[in-house]
């Protein structure tokens, strides 16, 4: 899977890199603001890190994403 969305104000990339997932998120003046590996624990600080840096949205259109 690679693919890359808008959501909100913000732009996001999910690739797969050796079997696990890379998610990427860049602010709409294209500042890197979060990269990194979604592995099974702990997942709950992963997603509480995107939501801090972003919002419960961009949390809510990845893990759409993600798990379809």
């Amino acid at each position: 899977m690679n693919t890359m969305f808008e959501s909100g104000e913000y732009f996001v990339r999910i690739q797969n890199k050796g079997g696990h997932l890379k998610i990427t998120i860049w602010d709409s003046r294209g500042d890197k603001l979060f990269s990194d590996i979604l592995g099974p624990d702990p997942a709950l600080q992963f997603w509480n890190r995107v939501e801090s840096l972003t919002d419960q949205d961009v949390v809510a259109d990845i893990q759409k994403r993600v798990v379809s």
